[in-house]
Order: structure tokens, then C-alpha cells, then sequence
């Protein structure tokens, strides 16, 4: 009897000291978090969900991705990386963040968002590959549907801290065979 309070006692401290629960995450997504925690406590190391994703062979989801951000949001005590620099920094695929940084510069610069053809020429992304992220994009809070906007969209209001401190700064690196990791 000892014995399983014991077990239960572990397993109940390793519930509130992570903040997880079974039912909050699927298996997926669970890995994908263990990954980012696991690579978060190297040092330097600041790897996204989307090359943490393409590191465990999972392909592109951002369904999972979404999964994993919204649980980083609310668990921010999970990792100095997340206290730090904030769970919206790890969001963004690095053609994302290509995005966003080009949105953000038009609209600081000009003032303007610009339409999809521009945006598409500009980045030499495709139209239709645009339309995806962008959505995506709208989806995690970046960006709100605007009508106002040529591009349908329109930056949030608190756009210039939305992404943490190093507003969608990224390198990424590989040493040697070693897996991609993300430094800021």
C-alpha cells in the first residue's frame, strides 16, 4: 500500500510541478513539448515547434502546433525560454516569421499592409501558400480579419510585443550530424 501512495505521490508532484494533465495534451503534442523542454535546458538552444516537429518526423500540423502553443501560453513556468522571451516567439515556422517581420516593416514604415500579390512577389511565396499561413497566422493572434485591408488582414493591435522581446528574430544551426536547433 505504501508503495502505490508513493507512486501516486510522484505522479501527482510531477502533475503540478509541469502543470500538465493527461486530458490537456494528445500523445502528439506531448511530444513535441517534451522535445522543446528537453532542447530548451541546452545551452543556447531556442528551437520553435515547427523545427521541433520536422526534428521528431512529424510534418507540418498546424493543428498540433496550435495544441502546443496554447499549452505554452498557459505554462509559461515550464521554461526560462518561455519566461523570457515569450510562448508566441516559438509559434512561427521561420517562413512565418519572414512574414510577419516583412508585415510589420510595411506597416512601420508605410503604414500600410500590403495586398497578397505584393506580399507573394516580395517573399516568392505563392499565393496559395500565403493564404495558408496567413490564416494560420490570424489563428494564434497576430493577425485580426480586417476588411479595411487590401490583404484581408491587419496586424493586432499590440503587434510590436506580440512576439516576445526578440520580435520574431531567428537563426537556425546544425553542429556537425546533429538534428536543426533555433538560437536567438
Amino acid at each position: 500500500m505504501k508503495r502505490l501512495w508513493a507512486l501516486g505521490a510522484v505522479a501527482t508532484l510531477f502533475f503540478v510541478t509541469t502543470g500538465a494533465s493527461a486530458a490537456e495534451l494528445s500523445p502528439r503534442a506531448q511530444k513535441v513539448v517534451d522535445y522543446l523542454l528537453d532542447d530548451w535546458s541546452k545551452h543556447m538552444h531556442s528551437t520553435g515547434i515547427a523545427l521541433a516537429m520536422e526534428n521528431l518526423g512529424l510534418g507540418p500540423d498546424d493543428d498540433l502546433r496550435f495544441e502546443v502553443i496554447e499549452h505554452f501560453r498557459e505554462n509559461t513556468h515550464l521554461a526560462n525560454n518561455l519566461k523570457f522571451w515569450g510562448a508566441n516567439n516559438y509559434v512561427f515556422s521561420n517562413e512565418e516569421r519572414r512574414i510577419a517581420k516583412y508585415l510589420i516593416n510595411a506597416y512601420d514604415i508605410g503604414d500600410r499592409i500590403p495586398d497578397l500579390t505584393e506580399l507573394s512577389g516580395r517573399l516568392s511565396i505563392s499565393e496559395a501558400e500565403l493564404r495558408g499561413r496567413l490564416a494560420f497566422m490570424r489563428r494564434v493572434g497576430l493577425l485580426v480579419e480586417s476588411e479595411n485591408e487590401p490583404l484581408g488582414y491587419a496586424l493586432t493591435e499590440k503587434y510590436a510585443r506580440w512576439g516576445g522581446p526578440l520580435r520574431h528574430n531567428f537563426h537556425t544551426i546544425t553542429i556537425g550530424k546533429g538534428k536543426p536547433f533555433d538560437v536567438w
